[in-house]
């Protein structure tokens, strides 16, 4: 039988949330909260007030959901993150079930792995860390907590993300390489050498500016 959870946020990246959970069935999507919405997100319907969080756990639901997408200010998914565990939910890995994701690899709590994503043998993805839809995330990758791999991205094995990090839609990393705690890697950049903390990677190859 499904368990219920409740997801943190409406906006695009919450729907792709909503469809995951719905998809793999081991979660059903009771509650959106989001105070900037109204009615139903895709028929979950929004709950709003600062008391809604203690009233779902009242009522028996023990988990929740990001639904917040990186929106280029990692502390607004890390507060949320923050106010889930105050209120008691638990953050179970989400996985749809049209990702590869080898049974060698190791997913932290909050993690999601999109539809169409591969996550190769030895891989291990951090707190609340994304993979999204049809990106690569291959062997031996290690992703810090909060890091963004948004759609089409690949990164070929033993690629180290840190923490915050963001890696622009289908840009391509290569073996072995290092980006850095708080960096952003550009749509489409070629990375092919280390990028420190906190810089920006743009351009095939990429070149680093500082943020």
């Amino acid at each position: 039988m499904a368990r219920s959870i409740v997801v943190y946020g409406g906006g695009g990246h919450g729907r792709v949330v909503i469809e995951a959970l719905r998809a793999a069935g081991e979660f059903t999507p009771v509650a959106v909260l989001d105070p900037g919405l109204e009615g139903a997100v895709d028929g979950v319907p929004v709950r709003g007030g600062d008391d809604a969080p203690a009233a779902l756990r009242a009522a028996g639901v023990q988990a929740a959901a990001i639904g917040v997408g990186s929106v280029g200010d990692p502390t607004v998914r890390r507060r949320l993150h923050a106010a889930i565990l105050a209120a008691g939910f638990a953050l179970p890995p989400i996985v749809h079930p049209r990702a590869c994701v080898a049974a060698g690899s190791s997913l932290a709590p909050g993690c999601f792995v999109a539809a169409g994503a591969v996550v190769g043998p030895g891989a291990r993805l951090g707190e609340c860390a994304m993979v999204n839809s049809n990106a690569v995330v291959d062997h031996d990758c290690v992703l810090g907590a909060f890091v963004h791999i948004a759609p089409g991205a690949a990164l070929s094995g033993g690629v180290v993300v840190g923490d915050d990090a963001h890696v622009g839609t289908g840009a391509a990393v290569m073996q072995g390489v290092r980006i850095g705690a708080g960096a952003v890697v550009g749509v489409g950049a070629a990375v092919v050498a280390d990028v420190p903390d906190g810089a920006v990677a743009v351009g095939v190859p990429a070149r680093c500016e500082p943020r």
